[in-house]
């Protein structure tokens, strides 16, 4: 990830930053351009950001994955698609980077943006 490409120090995953997520979140799900099975996940993501991600348990309650598998379904859910126009490409581009910022407290983990 170039420095370009990583979240501003601005964004903190703070309240703020969990409601405009959320909100972008629900622009995505009204356009149709995020299966809507995904959405949980993409939520679940938004509201552990703040605290570099959920623990093991508690992803392993939610979702039945492990952290990785959850950082890979995440990654999935917000790939841009071939019918999805610039600017939702760009919110799309946008929440994963924060996301991957964010929950790549885990050192052992898997990065939301990375290649597994």
């Amino acid at each position: 990830m170039s420095a370009t490409d990583q979240p501003s120090a601005a964004i903190s995953c703070g309240t703020s930053w969990v409601r405009t997520a959320l909100q972008q979140c629900r622009a995505l799900e009204m356009s149709r351009a995020v299966d809507p099975k995904a959405l949980p996940a993409i939520v679940f993501a938004i509201r552990w950001a703040p605290f570099g991600g959920a623990g093991p348990e508690e992803l392993f309650m939610n979702f039945g994955v492990t952290r990785q598998r959850f950082l890979q379904m995440v990654r999935a859910a917000l790939s841009p698609h071939g019918s999805d126009d610039p600017r939702t490409r760009q919110v799309k581009r946008h929440l994963l980077l924060s996301l991957s910022w964010a929950w790549r407290a885990d050192p052992g983990g898997v990065a939301v943006g990375s290649t597994v």
